[in-house]
């Protein structure tokens, strides 16, 4: 009968060898009750305890302990065997799963009673294996495996009878297993067993798991019962023929089924570091190293939560521990239980592996599990940023720990994680987080908490870091190599030379003796002494190569490998002896120098590298004499290196401790390998690789319009195009040159590569290998190493060009590589190198036709990820990282360079955070809040530490640590300031009184002796640290809220500033204030740092820009920076004084180049800051505007640019400005209670100004004959004023029960109409200020503007209620129905001159013009502004729109919708103005959109700039689609046509005023790009070259 016709038992039949299963059962009780020896959990099925005789496995069922170790295991597996064969489960015809499932209900006691013999063997197995201690170590492996699969069945409650065959077969598994001959047979058929127990583990986990694949099947709409039939008849085929050809002792071809649902799970993208995973070359030579690899095992098989989860193998170098460890790694790979070997290796130091360690163990585990692998796809599903994390933190809390806790419990059997060679993973700072995670010292989950089956093997050298860190953890078991005893490793080492010299003549007993007792422990002596034995060099002998090993003298164990490998370079050069051939003096110096050349290339590298690759690279050595292949000297180096018969193989040592010989003069002797003298022959190699390398579009790239991500074939396209040795040239040359002394030869080098394209081509592959971050710190000290050598300022200035155009442009170029030419270069500032000496070798990018940047832009980054004001920012110590509290309630992290987010948000305040600190040492961050705590945070976890720090009784206002990190300070809106142990949370004595309103900072001095707070009550006070005591007298001066203080490095200073606008300095020793205030800000100034240095200060302030200042002489540094839309809050410089970083109202960060203080465009005076009101005259030829800043502009309508001086007066913003009837004076409000007049002519101001002390003006507008202007006020006055003598005319406007928002005259001067938050709309006698006729009502929200239509008898008016709506002047009766579009408030309306049309402007960024006839909006919304637009108005021709938006710009439109940039060709006055606008012409009628006008696309005032062949761009666009998606600019900086095309991409300077296809003329000017030479798709190529 074959195997596969093996039979159920027979429904209705009895069971008759029960009694004998019984006997057995209870004898191996008896024994189990006696001992105590090891424990061990069986999870059994329920058990009818009322018939206990019916159920023949009750007696074991309760025990939890294994066979007596004293009985002898071959008896009880023969008892065992017996006993199953007994039970006859072969006796009838087999039945099928289908069968089966049908015939149940039949007889369902009876299916139960099959199924409980079915397990019977595997009870039986579970039961009498844990007694078996003197097996194999592979053995052991195997048969815990089986133990576990044994477990997962029986562990089931609920089994289903289709899967009753499978249980069959499993039982005569277990049978087999059991027999005489299997066990002792286990070692030499590893390879069979190994699959035979995978096989049966898959088994297991298909009938554990089978409820849930019956449903997907279902779901599929699959037949479950032939589905069943089918997996089940493949696992029992696959379990007969590996048990058959173990049989016949014949390792057949046999592959494990392994069953899959079918899911797709993508995990794709996730870092993965490839090369670092099993070497099956590595393991222990059979019959070694078996003690220790047993005990390993012992542990790794035994349960219980006491047992330890890792365990630390240690010892010397040339010991074995890989060997061990890989061995263990192979063997519970074989039989599927390896969950993951991860190998470190210090001649991969480039690959950064320290940085890829548990998101490579996460993928190999979920490689191995379904469930596991759902919940790892589950994590990253949501979160790309997981999959390409370096935070190690993060890979080992959000990719195992929390993964592995989902599964509940899927993986059941042991799990061996090995990690080896850790002392290999770089310097002690690059494991130390490793360390930390694997002690369990760090916030996240710690390694206890991993299943309780998984096991950590980690290998190293006892390094002391790796000793400190390790210490003291109670689940880390430590072993050490040098606890093998002498005898025993001894014998180890005798077996192996054995067997590795079996077959040399002359070799015996004594020989092998000798050899393994000469190694003195060391595994990698022996491997050297036994190839240099076997494989003697020309002219010698096996024997006479073994008498100069064991010749050499006696010495230190740590020493034996030195001397051997001495011994053996020797012999390969052919050091003259009497007894071999003679060479030439001259021939071995010859060799020598060869030697030291190549092995100083091997070495020298920064990555090991191929043997094709080093010969690629030393053919272009300096020394032509050095230009040989690199074969001559590593093939006779096979013993030392690796890859030196492989030309595709990383040559590098075989072992750790040749690379220590090689550097270690003293002990090298004349095989001493300087490895700093190579460095120049790399670094000229690297360059000139790169000159014959690298090439224009050297992948293919195939269009402009697509990510790197989506272009077809590039991830298999990249390594054939770049191969190793230029890959590596382009990464490492910088590395290679400041690890040499200046030469000329190179440095010319360097200059020709910074003067030719290929600089670009460089750039391209930086690109294309994800390498550009590398070169960010590289190139300026590649600048200092050529500075102070005449004839390389260009090569140096080209140097730090390349680091600012990486900063700005690097993540676009990573994003689509073909924008480094298409947009990047163009975008270079005028006078930077890059764009003077390539731009014209690129011809056909776009162009920046005006308003492109002249220097480098001092912004670098614009951080956004806040939802509401940035109100405190911080470097990290080491610049790093940036932190970052905020109004939206979370602490946040940043990547110091990038500027993108590392980690979550860090939760835990209720209310607004106002301020955040770095710890000294960086790991803890501390923060404070209105919710009136403290908090701190683990930066590496980002999780609280401990409960907040309770005690402040209002709003926390500033946090900062003291300079040992030892304590925190902390200032309170409730007057107090306090100090807190930063180790205990707990507070220092009592809390600091003195000032009499709310502490807004607080900063240690630099000692930590004191602690300086400024304050609300316009005082600055000095506190002991030691007493809490006031230290002297409040510095006083301040004429406001003193915002912040700091002091300076040196402690001897004090910065401080203030709601009164101006910043201070104070002396320390004298408490006395050190000069004369620092003016120059126009609003609050909320912040102040110093420079590390102590040289310059950064102040920050409500008027949105930043300042730089002199520390000594109090100056202002070079130009305001401008950028934030909002007030700063907060800045701080970084802890190199190079950058700045500033968080803003507008909820964004900014980085800063803190050096930068030259003017960074073609800035127009009196615009340096953002417009906040405009006017136009009524000749249509000047703009008048008003500054944040407080001053007053005129500008030339046509080109933008200024008319005289600014007019200066106001001391706060000008929110309305406004030229009178005639256009000869300007009138302006402002925010210093002021309306003034200006005479346009010599903007001189025309009389007094009119000052208010009950409120601020917010609208103001003159009579249409000019003789008289109203005001409102925000004390909700409305006046009346004689222009001339600036007196009131009447007593004020009185009649609407909210705040008035808008003023507007009738045409004629009669009449007066006012709009309210009342909801209501007003008019009123202009010549006695009464009211006339009733309030105008119909909006349902506030009244925000409103104006009259050019006759008089209407009204336009626009609300918060989203609406525009027209009235009757006459009848005061609402005219039709409201106008709706606008998603937002509208904010502001006007008539056309004619009457027929209105324009709106909204709070929804939009403008919109109406048919004022039948209310219907006339086209669609012009798009641009990119905050809510708060002013529209026609040009006095009609022809154009002018809006003002929040944003800070003017845009003028074309009235003239649905005809864009190219039709007004004819109407603009090109000639009259550089930049084609003139907005004086005659209006054109009103016109319908116009389809043929589709392809237009432009970003200049200047029609002939439109981009040419749009075709491709355009093509498979909705109609409607094609021009509204050019309305935008993306926050990213990406100008993006239809199906998300990349256009091109714009810096974070030039992106607020841009132009686009409908826009006439924006201020302040913005770029404007000329697109018609652009080649751009799949002809960007076209760019380079004529």
């Amino acid at each position: 009968m074959s195997n596969r016709d093996s039979s159920l038992v027979t429904r209705g039949r009895s069971v008759q060898p029960r009694n004998k299963v019984c006997r057995f059962l209870r004898k191996v009780t008896k024994k189990i009750s006696r001992s105590n020896s090891r424990s061990r959990d069986h999870v059994l099925p329920n058990i009818d305890r009322e018939d206990a005789s019916a159920i023949p496995n009750i007696e074991v069922q309760d025990t939890s302990s294994g066979v007596d170790q004293c009985a002898d295991p071959q008896t009880l597996l023969r008892e065992a065997k017996d006993t199953v064969e007994g039970m006859n489960l072969l006796s009838a015809p087999a039945k099928s799963g289908v069968s089966a499932t049908q015939n149940a209900p039949a007889d369902l006691e009876a299916a139960y009673g099959v199924e409980d013999t079915y397990l019977q063997p595997l009870r039986v197995f579970d039961s009498v294996i844990g007694s078996l201690a003197d097996v194999h170590p592979y053995a052991k492996i195997a048969l815990g495996l089986l133990s576990y699969a044994c477990r997962i069945v029986l562990a089931q409650t609920d089994r289903d009878q289709a899967t009753f065959r499978l249980l069959e077969k499993l039982g005569q598994v277990y049978s087999f297993m059991m027999q005489d001959n299997t066990l002792g047979g286990i070692p030499s058929m590893q390879s069979i067993i190994g699959r035979i127990v995978q096989q049966t583990l898959e088994c297991s986990q298909f009938i554990k798991d089978y409820s849930a694949t019956k449903n997907f099947w279902l779901r599929l709409g699959k037949n479950i019962i032939s589905e069943t039939d089918n997996t089940t008849q493949k696992y029992i085929d696959v379990l007969d023929e590996l048990m058959q050809s173990f049989r016949d002792q014949v390792t057949r071809d046999v592959e494990i089924f392994v069953h899959r649902t079918g899911e797709t799970l993508d995990l794709s993208g996730m870092t993965y570091a490839e090369g670092a995973g099993l070497d099956t070359g590595k393991q222990c030579l059979p019959g070694t190293r078996t003690e220790i690899i047993s005990e390993i095992t012992d542990w790794v098989n035994s349960t219980g939560n006491d047992v330890q989860r890792v365990l630390w193998l240690s010892g010397p170098a040339g010991k074995g521990k890989s060997a061990i460890a890989h061995t263990i790694a192979n063997w519970f790979n074989d039989v599927g239980g390896l969950g993951s070997c991860y190998c470190f290796d210090h001649q991969r130091d480039a690959d950064r592996r320290y940085e890829k360690i548990f998101s490579t163990i996460a993928r190999d585990l979920a490689d191995r599990d379904p469930e596991m692998r759902r919940a790892l796809a589950e994590a990253v599903k949501d979160a790309n940023s997981l999959k390409t994390t370096v935070d190690i933190v993060q890979q080992w809390d959000k990719l195992l720990m929390k993964p592995l806790g989902k599964p509940s419990g899927s993986i059941v059997r042991p799990v061996v994680i090995v990690i080896d060679a850790l002392d290999e993973s770089g310097g002690a700072e690059t494991r130390l987080r490793i360390l930390q995670i694997l002690a369990g010292k760090l916030g996240v989950q710690r390694i206890t908490e991993l299943p309780e089956n998984f096991r950590i093997i980690i290998t190293s050298r006892p390094l002391r870091d790796i000793e400190d860190e390790l210490s003291g953890a109670q689940h880390i078991r430590r072993m050490s190599m040098d606890d093998i005893s002498s005898d025993t490793a001894e014998r180890d080492i005798r077996t192996y030379v054995s067997k590795k010299l079996e077959g040399v003549s002359d070799f015996g007993d004594r020989e092998f003796g000798t050899l393994a007792e000469k190694a003195d422990g060391l595994f990698e002596w022996a491997r050297l002494a036994c190839r240099f034995i076997k494989e003697p060099i020309l002219g010698s002998s096996p024997i006479a190569c073994f008498d100069a090993v064991v010749s050499r003298d006696p010495t230190e164990r740590s020493m034996l490998l030195y001397e051997m490998y001495n011994l053996v370079l020797t012999q390969i050069m052919h050091k003259p002896t009497p007894a071999s051939f003679q060479h030439p003096q001259k021939l071995r110096s010859a060799a020598l120098a060869s030697f030291h050349s190549v092995m100083g290339q091997i070495l020298g590298t920064a990555e090991p590298i191929p043997l094709l690759s080093l010969n690629a690279m030393r053919r272009h050595f300096p020394d032509q004499r050095d230009r040989y292949e690199v074969e001559v000297v590593v093939k006779g180096l096979g013993p030392l290196l690796s890859g030196t018969t492989d030309s595709s193989t990383p040559i590098r040592p075989l072992h750790a401790s040749f690379r220590d010989f090689l550097t270690d003069r003293e002990c090298s002797g004349e095989f001493f390998v300087d490895v700093s003298k190579v460095q120049r022959d790399l670094a000229v190699a690297s360059l000139r690789v790169m000159q014959y390398g690298l090439s224009f579009n050297i992948c293919n790239l195939k269009s402009s319009y697509t990510p790197n991500s989506e272009d077809p074939g590039l991830q298999e396209r990249v390594p054939k195009c770049i191969p190793p040795h230029l890959s590596y040239a382009c990464r490492f040359w910088p590395a290679h040159v400041q690890a040499t002394d200046f030469d000329a030869e190179l440095a010319d080098e360097i200059k020709s590569l910074f003067e030719h394209e290929r600089l670009f081509f460089w750039l391209e592959v930086l690109g294309l290998i994800n390498a550009l971050s590398g070169a960010v710190p590289a190139l300026p000290l590649v600048v200092k190493w050529l500075k102070g050598h005449t004839g390389y300022e260009g090569a140096s200035s080209a140097g730090m060009d390349v680091q600012r155009f990486i900063q700005v442009f690097g993540g676009m170029i990573l994003h689509s590589t073909p924008h480094l030419y298409v947009s990047a270069l163009p975008f270079s500032p005028v006078k930077s190198a890059l764009s003077r000496t390539f731009s014209a070798r690129f011809p056909n990018c776009l162009r920046v036709a005006s308003g492109r940047d002249i220097n480098w832009t001092a912004v670098q980054t614009v951080i956004r990820g806040h939802t509401h004001e940035v109100n405190s920012v911080s470097f990290s110590p080491n610049g790093t990282r940036i932190v970052t509290g905020s109004s939206d309630r979370t602490v946040r992290l940043w990547d110091g360079a990038t500027g993108q987010p590392v980690g979550r948000p860090l939760l835990g305040h209720t209310d607004t955070v106002t301020s955040v600190s770095f710890s000294p040492d960086g790991t803890r961050i501390v923060s404070g809040s209105f919710d009136h705590t403290v908090r701190l945070w683990d930066v590496a976890t980002w999780q609280p530490i401990g409960e907040p720090l309770l005690g402040h009784t209002g709003p926390v206002h500033s946090v900062a640590f003291s300079p040992s990190g030892s304590r925190i300070a902390t200032g309170s809106k409730d007057k107090t300031v306090r100090l807190w142990n930063a180790a205990t949370r707990k507070p220092i004595g009592e809390p600091l009184r003195g000032h009499t309103s709310r502490v807004n900072s607080v900063s240690f001095s630099p000692d930590e002796t004191r602690i300086v707070s400024g304050s609300g009550d316009e005082t600055i006070r000095l506190w002991e640290v030691a007493t809490g005591q006031s230290a002297g007298e409040p510095l006083e001066g301040h004429t406001s809220t003193v915002r912040s203080v700091s002091f300076s490095p040196d402690g001897t200073r004090i910065a401080s500033c203030s709601g009164d606008k101006t910043v201070r300095m104070w002396d320390v020793a004298t408490w006395q204030p050190i000069g004369e205030p620092l003016l120059g800000h126009t609003g609050w100034v909320n912040s102040v740092a110093f420079s590390p240095n102590g040289s310059r200060i950064v102040t920050g302030s409500e008027d949105g820009t930043m300042r730089l200042w002199d520390a000594a002489s109090g100056k202002p540094v070079g130009e305001p920076l401008l950028g934030h839309t909002g007030e700063v809050h907060s800045v701080s410089f970084s802890p190199d004084g190079t950058c700045i970083v500033s968080g803003s109202d507008d909820h964004t960060v900014r980085v800063w180049d803190a050096a930068t203080g030259q003017p960074v465009g073609e800035s127009l005076r009196g615009l340096t800051n953002s417009i906040f009101s405009v006017s136009l005259s009524p000749d249509g030829t000047r703009f008048a505007t008003g500054s944040r800043d407080g001053t007053v502009q005129l500008l030339d309508a046509a080109t933008g640019q200024p008319v005289g001086e600014p007019f200066l007066g106001h001391t706060d913003w000008v929110y309305s400005i406004s030229f009178s009837p005639d256009g000869t004076r300007i009138a302006t409000c402002s925010g210093d209670k002021t309306v003034r007049l200006w005479d346009v002519g010599t903007g001189q101001l025309v009389g007094e100004p009119f000052h208010w002390y009950t409120g601020r003006v917010c609208l103001f507008s003159f009579f249409p004959d000019g003789n008289r202007i109203v005001t409102v006020s925000d004390d909700h006055s409305v006046w009346l004023w004689d222009a001339g003598t600036g007196q009131p005319v009447c007593e004020p406007l009185r009649g609407h029960t909210n705040r008035v928002v808008s003023v507007s005259f009738s045409p004629n001067g009669t009449c007066i109409a006012t709009c309210s938050a009342d909801e209501t709309i007003r008019l009123w006698d202009a010549a006695t200020g009464q009211p006339v006729g009733e309030p105008l009502v119909g909006h349902t929200d506030e009244v925000c503007t409103l104006s009259f239509s050019p006759d008089g008898t209407r009204i336009v008016s626009g609300s918060g209620d989203n609406t525009v709506r027209l009235w009757d002047v006459g009848t005061g009766q609402p005219v039709g129905k409201p106008f709706k579009r606008h998603t937002d408030w509208v904010t502001s309306v006007s008539f056309s001159l004619d009457g027929t049309h209105i324009v709106s402007g909204s709070a929804d960024l939009t403008i919109q013009l109406w048919d004022a006839a039948t209310g219907q909006p006339v086209g669609e919304p012009l798009v641009g502004h990119t905050s809510p637009v708060n002013s529209v108005s026609f040009s006095h021709d009609g022809t154009r729109i002018i809006s003002h938006s929040i944003d800070g710009i003017v845009r003028v439109w074309y009235a003239v919708i649905g005809k864009l940039l190219h039709d007004h060709a004819e109407e603009d006055c090109s000639a009259s103005s550089p930049h084609g606008s003139c907005i004086l012409h005659p209006p054109a009628a009103i016109s319908t959109p116009n389809p043929a006008n589709i392809d237009f696309i432009s970003f200049s005032s200047n029609s002939t700039h439109a981009l040419r062949d749009t075709t491709e761009l355009l093509a498979d666009a909705p109609h409607d689609n094609c021009r509204s998606t050019f309305t935008f600019l993306r926050e990213d900086g990406w100008m993006m046509g239809p199906n998300h095309r990349l256009l091109f991409w714009v810096p974070p300077a030039s992106r607020k005023p841009f132009y686009n296809p409908w826009t006439a003329f924006v201020l302040p000017r913005g770029p404007e790009l000329d697109l018609s030479c652009m080649a751009h798709g799949t002809r960007w190529k076209h760019c380079y070259g004529s």
